[in-house]
C-alpha cells in the first residue's frame, strides 16, 4: 500500500513540475481600427511581454486574432482592397509592415484573420501578408486557442 501511495504522490509531483515549466500563452483579440492604437498597443505590448518573459528565462506564445476594424493593417495589397482610398492607412503601411513582419519573424507571433469578416468586406486571402492565416472564423480561432491554454486579452 505504501508503494502505491508513493507512486501516486510521485506522479502528481511530476505533473506539477511539468506544468511549472510549460510555456505561457496569450491570444490578443484585435478589433480596434484606430491607427495610433495598432503600434502603441499591439506592437509595443507584445514586445514588452516577450522581453519580460525572456528576462525571466521563460517563453510565451503569442497569437493575434484579427477582426472588426483591424483588417486594414494586415493587407499587403491595399490598392486592390476596400481600404484603397484610406489615405491614413496607405501612408502608415510602409512603417507598419516591417513591424508586423518583425513580430512574426523575430517574436514568433502568429496572426489569424477571421475568414467571415474577410468575405463580408470582399478581402481576398491573396491580398494579405504571407504570415497571416485566414481559413477559420474569429470564434473558431478563439475557441481553439483558449482550449489550448491561451489567456484572452482584448484590444478593442
Amino acid at each position: 500500500m505504501k508503494f502505491i501511495t508513493s507512486l501516486i504522490l510521485y506522479f502528481f509531483v511530476g505533473l506539477v513540475a511539468i506544468n511549472a515549466d510549460s510555456n505561457h500563452k496569450v491570444v490578443f483579440d484585435l478589433t480596434n481600427g484606430q491607427n495610433n492604437m495598432i503600434e502603441k498597443t499591439l506592437y509595443h505590448t507584445i514586445k514588452n511581454i516577450k522581453s519580460y518573459y525572456r528576462t525571466n528565462h521563460k517563453d510565451i506564445d503569442v497569437a493575434v486574432v484579427i477582426s472588426g476594424d483591424s483588417y486594414k493593417y494586415f493587407i499587403k495589397d491595399l490598392k486592390n482592397s476596400p481600404y484603397s482610398d484610406d489615405a491614413d492607412i496607405v501612408a502608415m503601411q510602409p512603417k507598419l509592415e516591417p513591424k508586423l513582419q518583425e513580430l512574426h519573424d523575430k517574436f514568433k507571433v502568429e496572426f489569424y484573420m477571421c475568414s467571415f469578416g474577410m468575405q463580408s468586406r470582399d478581402i481576398s486571402e491573396e491580398s494579405l501578408y504571407d504570415f497571416v492565416e485566414a481559413d477559420k472564423t474569429k470564434s473558431i480561432y478563439l475557441i481553439e486557442l483558449q482550449n489550448d491554454g491561451y489567456a484572452y486579452m482584448p484590444i478593442h
